[in-house]
This record gives C-alpha cells, sequence and structure tokens, in this order.
C-alpha cells in the first residue's frame, strides 16, 4: 500500500499554486460581496412556572423555549412585526419576492443559545450601521414585549445586554475566506495529484 505523502511530495509546487489560486479567488469573491456590520442583544428568558419544577427539567423547559423564539424570530410574519414596530426601518432593503425577503431576512439575522443560561443572544448584519442597530433594537423590544404570544406560557423575556454595534465590517470574514479557500485548494489539488497517480499506474505508465 502505497503511502499518500510518498506520492503528494513531488508534486508539492503544484498542489502550493492549487491552494494559492484557490485562496485568491476566495479573497476576490469576498471583496465584490458587500460588506454588513453587526449588531447584537442578549435576552434572559424566564418563566414563571419553573418555580415548580425540579433545576434540571426547569432549565430544558426554558432552553426549549428559548428554542422556539429563534424559530419565530426566523419567520417572514416576525419580519413584518419588525418592519411596522415604529423603529423606521427601511422595509425597501427587504423589497422583492416572498422567498427572497424570506432568504435575505435568515441571511440577516442570526439566532445563538446559550446552553444551561436561558439567554438568547440575536445578531443582525446589514451594510449599514444604522440600520442593523434599529432592526436588533426591533426584534429585542418585541421579544421582551409579545414573546408570550408566540409560546402562549407565561414568559419574561428581558434585555440584559444593550445594542453592541461593530466599529468594523464582521462579513464577508476576508481572512478566514482566505484560509479556507487555500485549504480546499491544497485538498482539490491533492486529490488530483492522487488520482493522475492512480491512473498513471493503472495504465501501467512510468511513475515520477
Amino acid at each position: 500500500m502505497e503511502k499518500i505523502s510518498t506520492v503528494l511530495k513531488p508534486k508539492v509546487k503544484l498542489i502550493s499554486i492549487v491552494a494559492l489560486i484557490t485562496a485568491i479567488l476566495a479573497g476576490l469573491l469576498s471583496l465584490i460581496q458587500p460588506l454588513k456590520y453587526s449588531a447584537s442583544v442578549r435576552l434572559l428568558i424566564t418563566q414563571r412556572a419553573a418555580l415548580t419544577f425540579d433545576p434540571y427539567t426547569a432549565l430544558r423547559s426554558t432552553e426549549l423555549i428559548a428554542e422556539n423564539l429563534a424559530q419565530v424570530v426566523s419567520t417572514s410574519s416576525f419580519l413584518e412585526r419588525v418592519l411596522q414596530s415604529g423603529y423606521k426601518i427601511d422595509a425597501q432593503y427587504f423589497s422583492g419576492s416572498e422567498q427572497y425577503r424570506r432568504r435575505l431576512w435568515n441571511k440577516t439575522v442570526e439566532t445563538d443559545l446559550a446552553r444551561g443560561t436561558g439567554m438568547l443572544r440575536v445578531a443582525v448584519y446589514h451594510p449599514n450601521r444604522d440600520e442593523a442597530i434599529k432592526i436588533v433594537s426591533a426584534i429585542a423590544f418585541l421579544l421582551s414585549t409579545q414573546g408570550s404570544e408566540y409560546i402562549g406560557r407565561d414568559i419574561t423575556v428581558r434585555l440584559v445586554d444593550a445594542p453592541l454595534l461593530s466599529r468594523f465590517p464582521v462579513q464577508p470574514n476576508i481572512p478566514l475566506n482566505i484560509v479556507a479557500g487555500a485549504v480546499l485548494g491544497a485538498l482539490l489539488g491533492s486529490a488530483w495529484v492522487w488520482v493522475d497517480h492512480r491512473q498513471r499506474r493503472h495504465h501501467g505508465q512510468l511513475l515520477w
């Protein structure tokens, strides 16, 4: 059984060139995408009924509620509430077909649940810093005042971290994309070298 390293070593230069090309392409593709800022908040979710549960059951129940709220945030109906929340959000940014609006909304908002805490983090990504802060503020307001309407339980959603706005664009992550492109290129180059080697061997050609 041949060692992969033995086959790839003579072609390191070729693999490196492929990795460099894909890294450059990844960087260029990142540059042509619109730069987006982030605004995030953290919300604490509690429920009065949890006082009658054992600690584990109470925690799991709260986490389930947080997960349900996170799913609600990603819906088109919640987007409509956000646009009509009175924060003067630019609705034109989300104009288009329903499919386009849903896809854009899911790229704009991101939720993350901190396990074991009942803490829900909501982040918004937008090319305009002011719009990002308005959208995340509207989401926090709606969840705090209307969260129980979606869950149907006696819950309390409290804002524990005020909206935090990034100073610089965070999307796309150009350095990360370049590294990912280089890794992908190295894998593709290695795969090509290995397949070519196996084909040469299969046909009885002289190997390097």
